[in-house]
């Protein structure tokens, strides 16, 4: 049970952007989700975007020695799925070589695929810096550290140029920091770094009496149905206690101030979920804690929790609603796309104006009544920080001293400033220029609501790639209004609000044309057999491919005699799927052609379904590619049996070799296939074995009809070889494989399936 808990007493209320054409993936614009992904659409988003990255590593800059491990997949708005590839070079992390795909709701449409490495790595991988000197480097880099983790190797690739260095974690002894710091491991330079601590401000406001919260029925503030959130002291312990009356009311009342930020993540939590479709804070159903008390006009994430602190009058707490969403806004940005919070003073601009996005997402979401806190788009108006009111104005940034406008000067402008534009620009998106102007000479901006323009904001995160920069947001929220609603008129309220803000047109931006709603229609499988008196189902699948989702009416042509049809259920929207249920009578029988006709509001498509009723003779066709080989003694080579159904039922086959000369062995993976499958042989000689041009035959035993094909292997005599298995080889280094010398092209350890002949990246033929 889910207790709630209602307070007795007032409680405080508290470039270039690396986005790549990939061949297969599309530009169309998106169809609204109607259904959020099932378990099908999210393994075909895995599955799609794997194969994406297979298919054109050269696009993602990568090489032979680059591999992509999946780190998140992140449901956002609509329905759209985000996945994040993490890379590896050589078995080292790269740090800032993430990938990330964004889908469809679906999981087959692919809508865009970035990546915030500009270069392909060409780094030798063994440091000439120790990790002890490299942790005494990084250890200077806080005036006062109290731990210094062990070094890392990693390769540094958020520059033009990747390079290899140590990144070496520092915590701070006198101000809450956990640093990561990148020294180069060639010449002992720091390259970067950046904080996981992103600090913050916030106010404090009352939000009624009584509230309820969600706690655990030991009457602790510990969230029992949203995982990780809780409150409590400096401790990092949740306050416990004997009874459901929290807090008294007071500015000044720690149980209050928890009461005001668990009430805040609470919300902030069903805001993401029910206007922007994330799943918690870190988008895969996972929350922080927040920590009260902190005896510092303050409040701030650490990366793994929020803490919050007084104003400079210490009549308040700052647990109000925008500062908590502000401060757990720097967790959603940490937790979307690749490279978590990042570097340097344009990212952490953009990072500082994601906690205010936030705050006033959490606002309009709640929308509290003018004697509370209702939503606007001013950043701590009501604590009164430092007795000078909101310390930020998204509205007009520039009333409160921040930059409207972006400018080259930017990069360099204090974080909370640099949030200035983006601020200025998620207004105009949501609200236009009603209130606003605009920093050109541009039209007057009529605004798209601030759900939507949390929407775009959220999608475009998901894709954040690192350095992260004004110029990459651009082009991200863009393809995310194009993604996520049909027509243009989304798309160009972000491009016209970026432009009134001066971050000018990008190389390689979308655009938008209005697009005709459409979709794709394929059955899963497209073909079955079935006794007489029996049934058949497949699945009838639907993919959006431009525009909107359009409702879909399902039907058959003409049914052969004895054959009956049901669709559950019989209309969908696009991007659903239904059964269909083919019924037969006894007296039915043959191979029938069924047509089934998916008729939509904009298109129509058809598919045929191919149906055997009845027992016919069953064969198969039964080949060997390739049908030759030439190897020296000793070696090996292999080919691949393939095998397709040509009449009746699909039947198990059993695969053997015979005719083979003294020295030769045949094995086959697997031995036992099904007709339709396929089978790898492998033919095995020994150092032993006769030059010659040998015929051996290959049997495919099937239960009805057996089949034979013939492989010609040429065997000549052995060579030399001195390379060998798991060993290091440098750049230069000369060996001998089979008698023919190759030079190495890369430093490595060589793999038992590393031979010369199989990788020309590392070898090259003398």
């Amino acid at each position: 049970m889910k207790p709630k808990l209602r307070l007795g007493a007032a409680a405080l209320l508290a470039v270039a952007l690396s986005t790549v054409s990939l061949a297969g993936a599309t530009s169309a614009g998106a169809a609204r989700a109607v259904d959020p992904p099932s378990p099908d659409p999210r393994h075909n988003a895995i599955a799609t975007s794997q194969n994406l990255i297979k298919a054109d590593k050269a696009a993602l800059q990568a090489t032979d020695q680059d591999s992509f491990a999946l780190t998140s997949s992140i449901e956002g708005p609509r329905g759209t799925q985000y996945l994040t590839y993490g890379r590896t070079h050589a078995g080292l992390p790269v740090y800032g070589g993430d990938v990330v795909v964004a889908t469809d709701a679906s999981g087959a449409l692919v809508r865009s695929v970035a990546s915030g490495q500009q270069s392909k790595i060409d780094v030798s991988t063994k440091p000439a810096v120790t990790a002890v000197r490299a942790a005494v480097t990084a250890r200077t880099r806080l005036a006062k550290a109290a731990s210094v983790a062990t070094p890392t190797l990693v390769i540094h690739a958020t520059t033009a140029q990747p390079r290899l260095a140590w990144e070496v974690v520092v915590t701070g002894a006198d101000r809450p920091s956990t640093l990561h710091v990148y020294v180069d491991a060639r010449t002992g330079k720091v390259i970067d770094q950046w904080d996981e601590v992103r600090e913050g401000t916030g106010n404090s406001y009352y939000n009624g009496n009584p509230v309820t919260i969600d706690t655990t029925p030991s009457y602790t503030m510990r969230d029992p149905n949203r995982s990780g959130l809780q409150c409590g002291g400096q401790n990092g312990q949740p306050y416990t206690k004997s009874s459901d009356s929290w807090g008294n009311g007071g500015g000044t009342n720690l149980e209050t101030a928890c009461v005001d930020a668990l009430f805040d993540v609470q919300h902030e939590w069903d805001m993401l979920k029910q206007w922007l479709g994330r799943n918690g804070i870190n988008g895969q159903g996972g929350g922080y804690p927040a920590y009260v008390g902190l005896n510092e006009v303050n409040a701030y994430w650490t990366g793994s929790y929020a803490t919050f602190g007084h104003n400079q009058a210490g009549s308040q707490q700052l647990t109000s609603m925008d500062v908590v969403g502000h401060e757990f806004g720097h967790g959603i940005f940490q937790f979307s796309g690749g490279g978590g919070a990042g570097s340097g003073n344009e990212t952490g601009g953009l990072n500082e104006s994601t906690g205010d996005i936030f705050g006033a997402l959490l606002e309009h979401y709640v929308n509290e009544p003018a004697n509370l806190d209702p939503p606007d788009y001013l950043v701590g108006e009501e604590v009164n920080l430092a007795g000078n009111g909101p310390i930020r104005n998204m509205q007009n940034p520039s009333a409160t001293g921040d930059p409207n406008c972006y400018s080259s000067s930017i990069p360099s402008t204090e974080v909370h400033a640099a949030a200035g534009p983006q601020n200025h620009w998620f207004y105009l998106v949501a609200e236009g220029t009603n209130g606003s102007t605009r920093c050109d000479s541009g039209a007057a901006i009529t605004g798209i609501g601030i759900q939507k323009a949390g929407q775009i904001y959220l999608a475009a995160l998901n894709t954040k790639t690192l350095p992260w920069t004004y110029a990459k947001a651009r082009i991200a929220t863009l393809n995310a209004a194009k993604s996520l609603f049909s027509g243009c008129n989304e798309f160009n309220v972000v491009k016209a609000a970026w432009s009134g803000v001066s971050v000018g047109a990008q190389s390689g931006e979308p655009t938008c044309t209005s697009q005709q709603n459409d979709f794709s229609l394929t059955l899963d499988p497209a073909s079955g057999s079935v006794q007489p008196g029996g049934t058949a189902t497949t699945t009838v699948r639907t993919t959006v491919t431009s525009g909107s989702a359009q409702q879909i009416a399902l039907s058959t042509g003409t049914l052969p005699a004895g054959v009956t049809a049901q669709f559950n259920p019989q209309t969908i929207t696009a991007g659903q799927t239904s059964t269909l249920t083919l019924t037969t009578s006894a007296s039915s029988s043959g191979t029938q052609s069924i047509q089934v006709i998916a008729t939509g509001a904009n298109a129509t498509h058809q598919a045929n379904y191919t149906l055997q009723i009845g027992q016919p003779s069953s064969d198969y066709s039964f080949t060997v590619n390739p049908a030759s080989a030439s190897v020296q003694a000793g070696q090996s080579a292999t080919a691949t049996i393939s095998t397709q159904v040509t009449a009746g039922q699909t039947q198990q086959i059993t695969l053997s070799a015979g005719n083979l000369p003294s020295g030769v062995t045949v094995s086959f993976n697997p031995q036992t296939i099904n007709a339709g499958q396929s089978s790898t042989v492998t033919f095995t000689t020994t150092a032993s074995v006769s030059p010659n041009t040998y015929t051996i035959g290959l049997n495919a035993d099937g239960a009805s009809t057996d089949h034979t094909a013939t492989f010609n292997l040429t065997v000549s005599g052995s060579s030399q070889t001195t390379w060998q298995p798991w060993t290091p080889y440098a750049v230069g280094a000369v060996v001998t494989y089979n008698g023919v010398q190759y030079r190495c092209l890369q430093a490595h350890t060589s793999q038992p399936d590393w031979t010369p002949p199989a990788v020309p990246a590392l070898w090259q033929p003398i």
